[in-house]
């Protein structure tokens, strides 16, 4: 079973996430703060993280530099996961080393698609 580690401010879309996620035969891990999901990929490495851009106390740019620059979870595939949809917000995400990008709201389809061909 692939370990998903989702994170995401919000406990909205975290929950419908994490009930898709399920329903689809995942194992989640979750954090709500950008931190909090830095130290989770460094303790249990998941086979992707799907990530928010926009939070808080650190936005997913931030948390992607941090994955990116740690030998342990370098490696990582990292989706972005957000409301900001325009081409220059994908391009952004992606020269950052983004594996992926997915905007809000998403279908269970695409979640999935999206895992699966990012964690062969």
């Amino acid at each position: 079973m692939k370990t998903i580690l989702l994170i995401d401010d919000d406990i909205r879309v975290s929950s419908l996430l994490k009930r898709f996620l399920y329903e689809s035969k995942y194992n989640v891990l979750e954090a709500n703060s950008g931190s909090k999901g830095i130290e989770m990929a460094k303790a249990s490495k998941p086979d992707i993280i799907l990530c928010d851009i926009m939070m808080p106390e650190m936005d997913g740019y931030t948390v992607l530099k941090h994955i990116r620059s740690d030998n342990d979870t370098k490696g990582i595939p990292f989706i972005f996961l957000t409301a900001k949809d325009g081409t220059s917000d994908f391009l952004t995400g992606i020269s950052k080393g983004a594996d992926g990008y997915l905007a809000k709201p998403i279908s269970r389809e695409d979640l999935v698609e999206t895992i699966e061909s990012h964690t062969l």
